[in-house]
């Protein structure tokens, strides 16, 4: 029988967008949680590195914290869904064990969020 393990990563960013007509200029805390899967390490049991993973998220927050999200090549529209479809398109190639990413914002309780899977 083949084994198989999840593990995640969470991070957060804080960013302004738009999305008109929809909405003016405002800004949210935003909550990503990233979900690799496949057959655990020998070793370490886990199916991707996550010091690997650190890097990487890393790059990802110093390019979407404190930032306007339009700005950013490939969320001229950013809704919670392509926002993590964007995420997914940065991580994927470097850990085919990605599995989905969820993204959220709002306080607990009161949140509103997507699952994204490629």
């Amino acid at each position: 029988m083949t084994k198989h393990v999840e593990t995640y990563k969470e991070f957060t960013f804080e960013a302004a967008h738009e999305t008109p007509p929809f909405s003016k200029l405002h800004g949210h805390s935003f909550r990503v949680g990233i979900h690799l899967t496949g057959e655990p390490d020998p070793v370490y049991g886990w199916p991707a590195n996550l010091y690997e993973v650190d890097r990487k998220i890393a790059s990802l927050r110093e390019t979407l914290d404190d930032s306007y999200l339009n700005d950013i090549k490939g969320l001229e529209v950013p809704s919670l869904e392509n926002v993590a479809a964007w995420i997914w398109e940065s991580l994927q190639p470097e850990f085919p064990g990605l599995d989905r990413i969820e993204v959220s914002r709002g306080s607990v309780g009161h949140a509103e969020g997507c699952v994204y899977r490629g």
